[in-house]
């Protein structure tokens, strides 16, 4: 009786101790960050890189920076995905070594009968555009509405019926 109950306890002391493993692991899948240098030198020149990156449910990130004989430079890029119950946004933005940025968001969302769709970008000198589309199922038939629009006051649209 004293074996079975040291033995039950041991059970169920090995059980919670695997329970907090697993979540230990768990926790440390959901987000991980990482950090990567190197660095070079000689009698002429000398260079330094190092990157930054973390990644976690829905996001991601990462971020570089170096230098070249004294010169330095950076450059990095994030982007985030959010369930938004009936489909998913997304955003992302990206710096690059000269400092011009470029950013993109993204939505898609559906239902029984209605799809939608949209994209964006702009760029830190003035590049961008937004496109749409918009389709719907009723009983005539399934209508597409497509949709562009450039930052210059360009655009187009279009619709389109599909009958059953």
């Amino acid at each position: 009786m004293i074996r079975s109950r040291t033995f039950a306890a041991a059970v169920a002391g090995l059980t919670a101790l695997a329970g907090v493993v697993v979540a230990a692991d768990s926790a440390e899948a959901q987000s991980r960050a990482r950090h990567r240098s190197a660095s070079v030198s000689g009698p002429y020149h000398s260079a330094s890189r190092s990157a930054d990156i973390h990644r976690s449910p829905g996001s991601a990130s990462v971020s570089r920076s170096g230098s070249i004989d004294g010169h330095g430079w950076f450059s990095s890029r994030a982007r985030a995905t959010v369930d938004t119950g009936n489909g998913y946004a997304t955003s992302s933005v990206r710096v690059g070594p000269a400092g011009n940025s470029q950013s993109r968001t993204a939505s898609i969302a559906h239902d029984t009968d209605s799809y939608s769709r949209s994209a964006g970008i702009q760029t830190s000198n003035g590049y961008g555009y937004d496109r749409q589309v918009d389709a719907y199922r009723d009983e005539s038939g399934v209508t597409v509405n497509r949709t562009a629009t450039a930052n210059n006051g360009a655009g187009r649209s279009s619709t389109v019926t599909y009958p059953y």
